[in-house]
C-alpha cells in the first residue's frame, strides 16, 4: 500500500479536524487559565509544533486514520477529556486509533459490545449514549448475565457517565439485579415489563439503590388504579426530565408529586390541564416543558395564553412545541406560526429550531413568568 500524497483529499479532510480540534482545546485551555489569572496562550504557545515538525506530521495511508499531533497529546488531560465530549459515534474509534490517550474507551466499547452479539452494536449505538441490552428472552424470562459481562458493562458505563453521556436501561425487572453495575446516574425507557407492577417495583429498585436518573420516560398505557403508588416512587428518586408518553394527559396523582420530584428541571406531557398551575408554580428547579401534541388544535387563538396562564408564577424558561408531520390536506406551518406570533406578542423569543423538529420559546425576563 503507497503512501497517500499531502494534498489528498483524505490528508485533508484530516489536517481541518485536527485544527478544529485543537482550537477547541486550546479555547478551553486558556478558559482554565483565566480562571487561574493567567495570560493567555496563542495557538505557538500552546503546541509549540515547528514548521519541521508540522512538515513531518504526515498520515501514513488514507485508511480513516488521523495523524498523531504531539501538540493534542499534550493538552492536559481534563482538556482531552472535553474534547471527547463534542465526538460523535461516527468519529469515535477514528479518534481512539488515532491518539492513544482514548484508547480505553475503545477498549472498554469493544469489551462491552462482542459480550453481545445479538443486539449488533455499532459505534454509533454506543456513543456517546448507549442502550442497555434488555436482559429478557421474548417472553420476559430473565437470561442469566455472566459475572465477565457484569465487569465489561460497569467498565464502559462508567466511560459513558464520565463523558457525559446517557446510560439507558429499560424498565426490566432482571436489570435490578445489576444495578451494582452500572452508574449512579441512568436514564430509564419503559420496556418489556411495563406493567403497572412492574414499573413501581422498578422505580422502587431504583430508589433503594440510591440511582440518579438523568431522564425517565413513562409510557402511560397502564392501570388507573396503581398511578398514586407510581407517583410515590417518582417522589423518592432524583429524576431531571420527566418524559410523559401518552396522548392523554399527566394523572392528577403524578401531577400532584411534581414539586415532590427532586431535580426536576425538564417535563415533556402532551398537553396543559387546568391544574397544571397550582402545582408548577411549586416546581421550585423547573426551567423547561414541553407539549407534543399542542399543534393538534385546528383553532390556536388564545392558545398561548391559555398556557403562559397555566405557568404563571413558575420558574419556567423554555416552552417546546413539537411539530406534527405533514398529513393530506393539512399543514401544522400556519399553527407553528400562529402560535410564534402570539409567544413574540407576549415577550417571548424564539431560538434555533433543532433537528428533532421542535420549536422552542424562551422567556429571558428576570421575574416569574407572566
Amino acid at each position: 500500500m503507497t503512501p497517500c500524497e499531502s494534498n489528498c483529499a483524505c490528508c485533508q479532510r484530516h489536517s481541518v479536524h485536527i485544527h478544529s480540534m485543537l482550537q477547541r482545546a486550546l479555547g478551553e485551555l486558556n478558559f482554565y487559565r483565566k480562571l487561574l489569572q493567567m495570560e493567555p496562550l496563542t495557538s505557538a504557545d500552546a503546541f509549540e509544533l515547528s514548521t519541521d515538525d508540522t512538515n513531518n506530521l504526515q498520515p501514513a495511508s488514507c485508511q480513516g486514520s488521523i495523524s498523531r499531533s504531539a501538540g493534542l497529546e499534550a493538552m492536559p488531560a481534563e482538556i482531552l477529556d472535553r474534547i471527547v465530549q463534542f465526538v460523535d459515534g461516527k468519529s469515535i474509534l477514528s479518534l481512539c486509533h488515532s491518539f492513544p490517550y482514548y484508547k480505553y474507551i475503545s477498549t472498554a466499547m469493544f469489551n462491552f459490545a462482542h459480550r453481545f452479539p445479538d443486539e449488533y452494536y455499532s459505534p454509533p449505538d454506543l456513543w456517546p449514549d448507549m442502550y442497555f441490552p434488555m436482559l429478557d428472552d421474548a417472553d420476559s424470562k430473565p437470561i442469566d448475565f455472566p459475572i465477565q459481562h457484569l465487569h465489561a458493562a460497569g467498565a464502559y458505563s462508567r466511560i459513558i457517565s464520565k463523558h457525559s453521556g446517557n446510560f439507558y436501561i429499560h424498565c426490566s425487572e432482571n436489570v435490578l439485579n445489576y444495578l451494582g453495575a452500572l452508574p449512579d446516574v441512568l436514564s430509564v425507557r419503559y420496556g418489556d415489563a411495563s406493567s403497572t407492577s412492574g414499573w413501581v417495583k422498578f422505580l422502587c429498585g431504583l430508589a433503594d439503590a440510591k440511582k440518579r436518573i438523568q431522564s425517565c420516560t413513562v409510557n402511560a398505557d397502564l392501570e388507573f388504579s396503581c398511578w398514586p403508588e407510581i407517583a410515590i416512587q417518582l417522589t423518592r428518586l432524583r429524576i431531571q426530565s420527566l418524559i410523559w408518553v401518552a396522548k392523554v394527559v399527566l394523572p392528577i396523582h403524578v401531577q400532584e408529586a411534581l414539586p415532590f420530584i427532586s431535580g426536576l428541571k425538564y417535563l415533556e406531557v402532551a398537553l396543559p390541564t387546568e391544574i397544571f398551575q397550582c402545582n408548577l408554580s411549586r416546581c421550585l428547579e423547573l426551567t423547561e416543558i414541553s407539549f407534543t401534541q399542542l399543534l393538534h388544535f385546528d383553532d390556536c387563538e388564545g392558545l398561548v395564553h391559555w398556557i403562559l396562564q397555566q405557568i404563571k408564577g413558575s420558574r419556567i424558561r423554555k416552552v417546546w412545541c413539537k411539530k406534527l408531520p405533514l398529513r393530506a390536506g393539512h399543514s401544522c406551518e400556519f399553527e407553528s406560526l400562529a402560535i410564534t406570533s402570539d409567544f413574540l406578542k407576549h415577550g417571548w423569543h424564539t431560538e434555533t429550531r433543532v433537528d428533532d423538529g421542535r420549536v422552542c420559546f424562551v422567556y429571558r425576563g428576570s421575574s416569574s413568568v407572566l
